[in-house]
């Protein structure tokens, strides 16, 4: 009774991110990469490698501009726009068996939906797996 669901990746990109446009130093001045970091790790980052290079960023009056830009809300966009890049997954079935119906409403609804049906369920595997491991892998992923 083997059922195969596909597993079909997409990724979505709410707007732009660190992915799609890398951080790139105008040039090689500490303030630069001060600002670069800032943007790929986060403001104590850059407050750390600025501190060792005598760049001094505060929390809380403007110090550094990074692309006209105060480097404090700087920082804060850029990881605001990390965030915002998610992988999402789609189930798709390979066929329109009975077993692989039985595996997707187990994936969307829970194994409990499987309850009224053990005899059908028994022996069920999906995508190879028993149906409780196929299950517990979805849960860890995104739908």
């Amino acid at each position: 009774m083997f059922k195969s669901l596909s597993l079909v990746t997409l990724i979505s990109i709410a707007s732009f991110s660190a992915i799609a446009a890398p951080v790139v130093s105008g040039n090689a001045s500490p303030e630069s990469k001060v600002c670069a970091i800032a943007a790929e790790q986060g403001l104590s980052a850059a407050r750390a490698y600025g501190a060792k290079h005598g760049v001094f960023v505060s929390r809380f009056s403007k110090t550094l501009e990074c692309n006209g830009e105060d480097i404090r809300s700087f920082a804060k966009q850029a990881q605001a726009e990390s965030a915002n890049t998610e992988a999402k997954v789609k189930l798709v079935a390979k066929n329109s068996t009975v077993a692989t119906e039985l595996c997707l409403k187990a994936a969307k609804e829970g194994l409990s939906s499987l309850s009224k049906l053990r005899h059908q369920t028994r022996n069920l595997k999906c995508n190879d797996l028993p149906v409780k491991q196929f299950i517990k892998n979805i849960n860890n992923t995104a739908i």
